[in-house]
């Protein structure tokens, strides 16, 4: 009688566990509603968006039963949208938060959670569809390898840093670092990040390849924020030499500490690369 129990037990919780399968990360735990498109905005580990966001832009668009194109931008209210749909089929188009920033108001991505958001939906019966915002990491770049010099491969803030082969302050070639120095930067916070986080100084660590076409990589990817950027080359032979930048304002001149700030880009609307160009002291 007691296997009897617990065999029924077993098979109780197995069908309430069909039943309710769970949720995957960053997904809504809302039920579809049929006439209805709804879902929420979150960070990606699920957390309620921060910073100063200004306005979401969701946009939904399809053809009606009657064969007409219909299209509702639904608003976001404390993180979740509820959208009331005619009969018909429905898709969602790219995502967008607007988030104001260093007295400007930066236009971001919204990526879509799950891989149906493009695809063709019946209203009738029910459409969940949640999306994420992402300050850092690496953008949905269909399964190619990312490249740390390409700034728009990244969510997050990127600096460049360029060797430069002749000095404009003093006229002079600078003196080339010997192969397997090691440039190590050091980023110290001067506001909070975007997304409103208090941030820690960073300390990043790139070779210096003088024969390659590229000889050092970008910084990328950083939490967008205001920085003091600062620099030491550590040669081979165990000694340290300053790395002086000249950038943001600073030229033709080098300076200790480079300015990095986030920058509006007028024409896509999100932020500008940082660039600077260094030598050793």
């Amino acid at each position: 009688m007691r296997i009897v129990v617990i065999s029924l037990l077993a098979l109780l919780l197995s069908l309430v566990s069909a039943c309710n399968p769970g949720s995957t990360e960053g997904s809504s735990e809302q039920d579809p509603k049929g006439g209805y498109a709804l879902g929420k905005v979150t960070f990606e580990d699920g957390s309620p968006i921060t910073g100063d966001v200004r306005d979401y832009m969701i946009s939904i668009s399809g053809i009606s039963e009657a064969g007409e194109k219909v299209g509702y931008t639904p608003i976001v209210k404390d993180g979740s949208y509820m959208q009331k749909l005619v009969p018909g089929q429905f898709r969602f188009n790219p995502g967008k938060i607007k988030v104001r920033f260093a007295e400007a108001d930066f236009m971001l991505d919204l990526v879509p959670v799950g891989p149906n958001w493009d695809k063709n939906q019946d209203s009738a019966d029910g459409i969940v569809q949640d999306f994420v915002w992402k300050p850092t990491g690496q953008r949905e770049t269909y399964g190619q390898q990312a490249n740390p010099n390409n700034a728009t491969h990244w969510h997050g803030l990127n600096v460049g840093l360029l060797f430069q082969t002749w000095r404009s302050d003093t006229n002079q070639s600078p003196t080339v670092l010997p192969e397997g120095t090691k440039l190590v930067f050091t980023l110290v916070p001067t506001s909070k990040g975007i997304d409103g986080s208090e941030l820690k100084p960073i300390t990043i660590e790139r070779d210096w390849r003088p024969k390659d076409t590229t000889p050092n990589d970008d910084l990328n990817d950083l939490m967008p924020a205001n920085y003091d950027l600062t620099g030491v080359a550590k040669l081979p032979d165990g000694t340290d030499r300053p790395i002086l930048l000249q950038g943001n304002g600073v030229y033709p001149n080098y300076t200790k500490v480079g300015k990095v700030t986030v920058e509006y880009d007028g024409i896509l609307g999100g932020m500008w690369k940082q660039s600077f160009g260094w030598v050793t002291d």
